[in-house]
């Protein structure tokens, strides 16, 4: 699935800058304007990875156009030759948009400082920038409609079978950690795993990111979110990992972090709140609390261990109380039983 959904990104984009880039010199051209061809260049340049990012960038390049036609106007008539001018300029123009975090927009830039002062006999007038204006306007226009195209349902689906893939990479962690303490002869090799998990959290991040940001003015928060939740617990998998190293040994206490580690697993691709793990989980501890000081060193330490394992329970359960949390309240009290799918369709508007 993964490489489907990459192909039809890559060919998506790629008609998009095709499509985009000939309209705006056909228009350009249409409008007799000069440097017809540069039109689909600032097309091609802006058109980015979401709608949001387009938009932002187009704005972007209005303003630091204005900026930078002032500048070579004023350099116009200051400087004769035309190659110690351009180069004044572009050294001029890269500071302030570096110092502002604009170098996005450089190369469009660099693209008009070249027209303006093109000729060393020749004066920046009013039509001359106007032509500017209007192949800059015409190439961000049509980058900003083209982008709007954008192929929601194979991202959607690919998040949706991400989930899946999540809450399974996790229930074999758990799974692991539990056989990894019921029995003390096994050596179950967890950490890379993990790592794994994180390396794919991540990237299903980006493109849930990617998603929430093309389906603006609409706030679909769900996807970021839950994929932040699960870079949060996998976090805690790790300090999780090393406890148990410890406390396996002990099989009295490992048994207790096995049994709870079973009943997580049991509930984690439900996106329902953990209030019963998490009050279970602190009957637990206050049980252990209550109980008679070890008589032991090695005693003493295996308690403090299942005292920490039980605490990054809390934690890793907490994230997921917190996430349930922002789902949205639905008329119904069967929610709780519909696919994720279903679930996820609303989100609240802050």
């Amino acid at each position: 699935m993964l490489q489907r959904f990459t192909m039809s990104n890559h060919l998506l984009y790629a008609l998009k800058i095709g499509i985009g880039s000939g309209l705006s010199i056909y228009l350009a051209e249409m409008l007799q304007l000069e440097h017809a061809s540069s039109a689909g260049i600032i097309t091609l340049l802006t058109i980015a990875s979401t709608k949001s990012e387009t938009l932002r960038l187009g704005l972007n390049r209005l303003v630091t156009f204005i900026a930078t036609a002032a500048l070579c106007w004023l350099l116009n008539t200051i400087i004769e030759p035309e190659w110690i001018a351009y180069g004044v300029v572009m050294v001029l123009v890269t500071c302030f948009l570096s110092m502002g975090n604009l170098l996005a927009t450089l190369s469009v830039n660099a693209v008009v400082v070249s027209h303006l002062l093109r000729a060393p006999a020749q004066k920046i007038t009013l039509e001359v920038l106007f032509n500017e204006f209007l192949l800059l306007l015409i190439g961000l226009l049509i980058a900003v409609v083209i982008n709007h195209f954008q192929n929601y349902e194979s991202q959607k689906k690919y998040l949706e079978n991400g989930i899946w893939q999540t809450d399974q990479a996790l229930q074999r962690i758990f799974q692991k950690l539990s056989a990894y303490l019921k029995d003390p002869a096994l050596n179950n090799q967890v950490w890379e795993d993990i790592i794994q998990l994180e390396k794919d959290i991540l990237k299903y991040t980006g493109i849930a990111f990617q998603y929430q940001q093309n389906r603006l003015p609409q706030k679909d928060h769900y996807f970021v979110d839950y994929f932040e939740m699960r870079l949060q617990q996998s976090s805690v998998l790790h300090n999780l990992h090393y406890e148990m190293k410890k406390i396996r040994v002990f099989q009295s206490d490992s048994q207790i972090v096995a049994t709870f580690l079973d009943s997580i697993s049991e509930q984690l691709p439900d996106m329902l709140s953990p209030e019963s793990q998490l009050v279970s989980l602190e009957e637990l501890i206050q049980q252990i609390q209550e109980e008679n000081l070890p008589s032991t060193r090695e005693d003493f330490l295996s308690k403090a261990r299942l005292y920490h394992i039980l605490m990054d329970f809390e934690e890793f359960l907490k994230f997921k109380a917190r996430f349930v949390a922002g789902l949205p309240v639905q008329k119904h009290e069967n929610w709780r039983f519909l696919p994720i799918s279903e679930i996820k369709k609303e989100r609240p508007n802050n």
